[in-house]
């Protein structure tokens, strides 16, 4: 019975031993073959330019207006507007329209996919291809149109293809200008204007 005993006990105290040394044995492989980990990468930074989000704020479908001092009544509007990047005054549009009612009536729309505002100057950029219609009949196509909103003063900034009821008019540059003498707004071509005639039945 004695030596059952003795043989007992040698087994408790060689599993007290043996035991924890697999344990331990176990637990190294598991560290051997668990994935290291970049502390640099566990955590993820969102990748924001701070300087881009300040130019980038701005206003969606505004639009303002007025009336001339000869009673012409000019509005802008566009998709959205955003402060420009040098100018203190200056705004970026995008989808710019300008919308003058002359005071005898005549309606023009001048648009274009984007533009700049000139608060200071009272003067508003149309660029990107533009295109003037008025009621009357013209429409104009030019790369760029400078219009005033304070009082009705278009030109183009560069050659013009227009169409109305006299036929198709190439020019350098066009103008809407207030004739002195009857006071009324008439459409100015300049610089090797061509016309072909083409009058509408």
């Amino acid at each position: 019975m004695a030596s059952v005993d003795n043989a007992y006990s040698r087994l408790v105290l060689w599993l007290k031993v043996a035991l924890p040394l697999v344990a331990l044995a176990i637990l190294s492989t598991l560290f051997l073959v668990a994935e290291t980990l970049d502390p640099e990468s566990a955590i993820p930074y969102a990748d924001v330019d701070v300087d881009q989000i300040l130019r980038d704020q701005g206003i969606t479908t505004p639009s303002f207006g007025g009336v001339t001092s000869d009673g012409a009544a000019v509005s802008l509007r566009a998709a959205a507007l955003r402060p420009g990047e040098s100018l203190r005054d200056e705004l970026i549009a995008t989808a710019l329209e300008a919308t003058i009612v002359l005071p005898g009536g005549t309606t023009i729309r001048i648009s274009s996919p984007k533009g700049t505002i000139d608060m200071a100057a009272d003067v508003a950029l149309l660029q990107g291809g533009a295109r003037f219609e008025s009621s009357i009949g013209y429409t104009i196509e030019s790369a760029d149109i400078v219009t005033r909103y304070t009082e009705v003063r278009v030109t183009t900034g560069g050659t013009v293809t227009a169409t109305g009821p006299g036929g198709l008019i190439t020019a350098g540059t066009m103008g809407l200008e207030r004739d002195p003498d009857t006071e009324a707004y008439v459409l100015v071509f300049k610089d090797g204007v061509r016309l072909i005639y083409d009058p509408q039945p």
